[in-house]
């Protein structure tokens, strides 16, 4: 899947699509607990901050505005899936994870804070 097919996704629903691409069929939740996928995919998605800023924060295309007070409206996710590359394993990962990152905004990612609620 692309970013267009993300973009009218709320974010339970990216997350919720995110963990269920990387639990698997196998380990898909159970009926007992629908909301697995989307926890599973947002405490990934925590988890792989670190790596998220080393690749976007300090990439080369995006040091004149990251840190500016535009670069949330010029950085869109099709920017961040460009720059983000095969993050995640696959290009359906790496879709998901640049329409959140571009929801909250690559300065909200680059402040250090925790930014996927």
């Amino acid at each position: 899947m692309s970013v267009d097919e993300y973009l009218n996704k709320t974010e339970d629903e990216l997350y919720a699509l995110l963990g269920a691409s990387l639990l698997g069929d196998t380990l898909g939740a159970a009926p007992s607990d629908p909301d697995r996928p989307r926890r599973f995919g947002q405490e990934w998605l925590n988890g792989q901050l670190d790596a998220l800023r080393t690749r976007i924060c300090g990439h080369e295309r995006l040091k004149g505005v990251v840190g500016t007070s535009s670069s949330d409206r010029l950085i869109d996710a099709y920017a961040l899936c460009d720059i983000l590359g095969n993050f995640g394993g696959d290009p359906t990962k790496t879709a998901l994870v640049a329409v959140l990152v571009a929801r909250i905004g690559v300065g909200a990612l680059c402040s250090g804070h925790t930014p996927f609620p």
